[in-house]
């Protein structure tokens, strides 16, 4: 399914999206993700993620700028994971500190 998006899709119809992994269904294979505003995402084949990661996707917009809720993930990159509220560590190790 990705691959058909990837020929389907131009750079303009992109964007990346930070979100957190709330959920993982090992049965369907399937991860529930939430963004900062707290929408609702679902991808297929979560390889090595867990609950609490957090992923930077690459979302197609389906050619409709003007909605987002026929929006799809098309590309899933691990960028860290929560320790501690309102802290987090980088691909780097680098504990970083969110600021309200």
């Amino acid at each position: 399914m990705i691959t058909a998006l990837l020929t389907a899709f131009t750079l303009a119809n992109t964007y990346p999206r930070a979100m957190e992994i709330v959920e993982i269904d090992n049965i369907t294979d399937t991860a529930v993700c939430v963004d900062a505003v707290g929408m609702e995402w679902e991808f297929e084949g979560p390889e090595d993620l867990e609950v609490g990661d957090l992923i930077i996707c690459t979302m197609y917009d389906n050619g409709t700028r003007e909605t987002i809720s026929d929006d799809e993930i098309v590309d899933v990159y691990w960028s860290g994971y929560y320790f501690e509220k309102n802290k987090f560590k980088s691909i780097g190790g680098k504990e970083i500190t969110m600021q309200a």
